[in-house]
């Protein structure tokens, strides 16, 4: 047999079993498109993630806030001083030392378990106003923004008119009056403890932010074709608005959140200096604070003033590092790879 005749023969052979020569490559190509895109099988949840990880000082900050919660939460059941309890062979602010790793106060309470029990306070008061700050902004937002009309203009210039009042002033007139002996309104809320008191005030001042941002995107959102599908099919608009419109709005209303949280601390830290916040012997890093009204102690008296307003700073700029991350994460035009 000719080269050219064994040639033919074994084509011809390839082409009636197709499943061991052609019919194999067709097979691989065929079972390498029904595989799952790797990028599309992944959660909406992990593409977040790993866009707020590739934000460095995000992820750094989280870990620090984290830790630092958690020192908050332990380290008063584990120190071998409480807070309020007074070291009856010192009685004088001392430098930190051995006893006391970060020094004592005026009257010999050592100030790390006091930094630590603040902490509990002025984070508890943080997280808190922004949480009610956003419930109450996201409701009044996506009402505003989907009925829009009348009620979008009353609502409106009412977050106006608020927005417009000085927040500091408006804050101490309503702790003074709510810290008053008399008037019925006083005395019902003087039966709550003093630091939901604060966030009672500042919960009322801080949703205004939030539910403007909240009703513009309502706005855009409310003419798009999932929503309009909605209703042609006789969604409610109760219905439109919790399952369709209000988690469209979540990146937004995460990253404002989050920077509520800085903004409560720092109001409550400045409530409390200024006298009229979480009242002593209760600790918060605003009141621990008052001694740095006096030159003279934050001159000599250092470790008084430093250490909670340290820990004031680095809150803060952790939640606002934090802030970024969750902006940078849940928008997808942003750039990756810091």
């Amino acid at each position: 047999m000719s080269a050219s005749s064994v040639a033919t023969a074994t084509a011809t052979a390839r082409a009636k079993r197709p499943g061991v020569f052609l019919g194999r490559s067709a097979a691989a190509a065929a079972r390498a498109d029904t595989l799952p895109d790797a990028r599309e099988d992944r959660s909406q949840a992990r593409t977040i993630w790993d866009g707020f990880a590739s934000h460095r000082p995000a992820l750094v900050s989280l870990v620090v806030m984290c830790t630092l919660t958690l020192a908050c939460i332990v380290l008063p059941w584990v120190l071998p001083w409480q807070a309020t309890e007074t070291d009856f062979q010192v009685l004088a602010a001392t430098p930190p030392s051995t006893a006391h790793w970060l020094g004592t106060d005026a009257i010999g309470r050592d100030v790390l378990a006091r930094l630590m029990s603040a902490g509990r306070i002025s984070l508890l008061i943080g997280l808190s106003v922004a949480l009610i700050s956003a419930g109450v902004g996201a409701t009044i937002g996506v009402v505003q923004g989907f009925y829009g009309g009348r009620l979008d203009t009353a609502l409106g210039w009412l977050v106006s008119m608020l927005m417009t009042i000085p927040s500091l002033p408006l804050l101490i007139a309503m702790s003074s009056v709510v810290n008053s002996d008399g008037g019925r309104a006083s005395q019902i809320l003087n039966a709550l403890p003093p630091q939901w008191r604060i966030i009672l005030i500042m919960s009322i001042l801080g949703w205004m932010a939030i539910s403007r941002v909240v009703r513009s995107q309502v706005v855009s959102l409310r003419r798009r074709e999932f929503v309009e599908a909605s209703v042609a099919l006789g969604a409610s608009d109760r219905r439109v608005m919790i399952a369709h419109i209000l988690p469209n709005t979540i990146s937004i209303l995460a990253v404002f959140t989050t920077l509520a949280v800085a903004t409560a601390i720092l109001g409550e830290s400045t409530l409390s200096f200024l006298g009229i916040g979480v009242p002593p012997p209760a600790a918060s890093w605003g009141n621990m604070l008052i001694d740095a009204r006096d030159v003279f102690t934050v001159t000599r008296y250092w470790w008084l003033i430093w250490f909670p307003a340290g820990l004031i700073l680095v809150s803060i700029l952790c939640v606002n590092f934090i802030g970024d991350g969750l902006r940078d994460a849940f928008d997808p035009t942003t750039t990756r790879g810091r």
